[in-house]
């Protein structure tokens, strides 16, 4: 029962953030009673907790608009399909060239999560859907994203989130994590070697922007028996490289 009301007021906040959006001026709360239907009482409820949130503002006048926190928002929203325009050059050009699966994908709380993605073409391939979440302990995504992050904040999101082992070759030891995050930061690169399907090979790299914080990471994921460590080291590391370089040159970048 909690949680329909729960949900029942999510509804309703939503309701009255797209009132007061959708009108040209600020809105008084009789306004917004009339325009949504609801009770004033739950109006005037919701618009208390919206503004402490400050995704809505009440004026002087004691009439409401959208807040600042919906703008941040929406700059963040915005950023991250700029980033997927501007990668999207790049990922069908690796696809092109590997004829494996190429992702796109940020760090979404402790989490990698997909927002682009070109397929291979072969029948038998790795791909990950896009708006799903996967583990950074036996990605080359989820290391890559964690390129930049200190020790203590890698073992933080290890110990919230688990180190499951997915293969034998799944990394499950929060110090072997660390020695090997040691070696990404010297290559610039990830590889997932079987650590989280038994059959895939993957290797990612990140996107910086013009602070030198990773916004996104690139990788490329082939079945092993085709996708060979030889074949990734010789040709696809430095075509990798360069196109998440080209990214972050554009974003500002100039490590």
């Amino acid at each position: 029962m909690a949680g329909k009301i729960e949900v029942q007021s999510l509804h309703r906040a939503f309701d009255i953030l797209e009132t007061i959006g959708n009108s040209q001026i600020p809105m008084s709360i009789k306004k917004i009673t009339e325009e949504t239907g609801l009770p004033k009482s739950t109006v005037y409820r919701l618009l208390n907790n919206l503004e402490n949130r400050n995704y809505a503002f009440c004026d002087t006048n004691g009439n409401y608009r959208l807040g600042y926190q919906l703008l941040m928002m929406s700059q963040w929203a915005e950023k991250d399909f700029e980033i997927k325009n501007l990668a999207k050059a790049s990922l069908e050009s690796l696809n092109a060239f590997t004829k494996e699966t190429v992702h796109l994908a940020i760090l979404q709380g402790k989490r990698v999560l997909y927002v682009d993605t070109v397929e291979s073409p072969y029948s038998s391939r790795l791909v990950a859907k896009l708006g799903t979440t996967n583990s950074v302990h036996c990605t080359a995504l989820g290391k890559a994203l964690l390129i930049n992050h200190k020790d203590a904040e890698i073992l933080e999101i290890l110990e919230a989130e688990g180190m499951e082992k997915r293969t034998e070759h799944t990394v499950t030891k929060p110090l072997d994590y660390l020695k090997e995050m040691e070696v990404v930061r010297k290559l610039g690169y990830a590889l997932d070697q079987q650590e989280s399907e038994m059959e895939g090979r993957c290797i990612g790299a990140p996107i910086y922007d013009k602070s030198g914080k990773v916004v996104a990471a690139i990788s490329v994921s082939g079945i092993a028996t085709r996708f060979s460590l030889d074949f990734i080291v010789k040709e696809v590391v430095s075509k990798l490289l360069d196109s998440t370089l080209r990214i972050s040159r554009i974003l500002g970048y100039v490590g």
